[in-house]
């Protein structure tokens, strides 16, 4: 632990250890109380403003789920006066089982406007109450969604990107796989910020950072039990990236990994699935980082924020 500790970014370290969300007992809650991080996350948020720029229209929606009496949140960001978007449909991490779209406002309240994005933050139902493939349900539901209704959104629906970070990678990551086997609407990116790609736990780096800050490889075992339940030892199609067997005829790819981050070897191993089957893949690792290191007020954060903006232009750019 304290080899890892060493290579740590220091003013992310230090930003990470003053956080008020040390006090939240994560690891112990999601073996014990998987549900009761929700509520300790949302009492550390309570009170917390970030104003809202003046350029931007953020608004939050429900669209008609597939199941009959149900709907989805969606909450938007787009920059006022823009038309025909590129659209940036994101899942929030929180290891299936908690987060917010809002806990992402800090970001996308810039992002849509500094990259010119429609952003369509999915708020999905989350394990373990709802397990596999019930995000990727609404997931699916929001993506058939805006392919009729995008430009109720001053969207592009030709110019679709799919992205989240950590579990909410993994779910865009089994949507993009179901709606190339579909065939109803076209995903044209996938973007994916350190994600988890296998419920198998056995990679190197899982192996020798299986007790890095923010991503251990404990917390991992009991995401993927809640996650998949009773699917664990034979998980349906979809559900685990790596056990997939096509990685034919999907969109182009963009994968962040950490470089202190167990899950690391996971993603690089499906940027290389990808590219064996002759997709694009941008690979980059940060180096420093940490799992959800962006989430910490550090220049390492400030820098990758500038970088996905740059990334993001130019994915726009091969999108015309």
């Amino acid at each position: 632990m304290n080899k890892i500790i060493e290579k740590i970014d220091p003013e992310l370290w230090k930003a990470i250890q003053s956080s008020p969300f040390n006090e939240i007992e994560y690891e112990d809650l999601l073996i014990n109380h998987p549900e009761k991080i929700r509520e300790d996350e949302a009492r550390l948020t309570i009170g917390e403003i970030i104003e809202i720029p003046k350029q931007l229209h953020l608004e939050n929606i429900e669209i008609p789920s597939s199941e009959k009496d149900r709907t989805i949140r969606l909450r938007t960001y787009r920059p006022k006066g823009k038309k025909n978007l590129p659209i940036l449909i994101y899942f929030h991490g929180g290891a299936f089982i908690y987060g917010t779209p809002e806990q992402y406002d800090f970001i996308f309240y810039k992002l849509a406007l500094d990259a010119e994005l429609l952003i369509v933050s999915v708020d999905y139902r989350l394990a373990p109450e709802y397990q596999f493939p019930a995000a990727m349900e609404d997931g699916y539901d929001t993506l058939l969604w805006l392919s009729e209704h995008a430009q109720q959104l001053d969207g592009d629906k030709k110019k679709m990107i799919i992205g989240g970070s950590s579990a909410g990678a993994t779910i865009a990551t089994s949507i993009t796989h179901l709606a190339r086997d579909k065939k109803e609407v076209k995903i044209n990116h996938q973007y994916l910020l350190y994600p988890p790609m296998s419920h198998l736990l056995q990679t190197t780096s899982m192996q020798e950072l299986a007790n890095a800050p923010m991503q251990t490889k404990e917390a991992a075992k009991w995401m993927w039990t809640h996650y998949l339940n009773n699917q664990l030892s034979n998980p349906s199609q979809y559900a685990v990236p790596l056990l997939e067997d096509n990685f034919q005829n999907l969109p182009p790819a963009t994968i962040i990994t950490c470089e202190l981050d167990p899950l690391k070897d996971e993603a690089v191993i499906y940027a290389d699935l990808l590219k064996e089957a002759g997709i694009m893949v941008n690979l980059y690792e940060i180096k420093g980082a940490v799992h959800a290191f962006d989430f910490f007020e550090c220049t390492l954060s400030d820098n990758f924020y500038h970088q996905q903006v740059k990334i993001f232009n130019q994915i726009k750019h091969q999108l015309k």
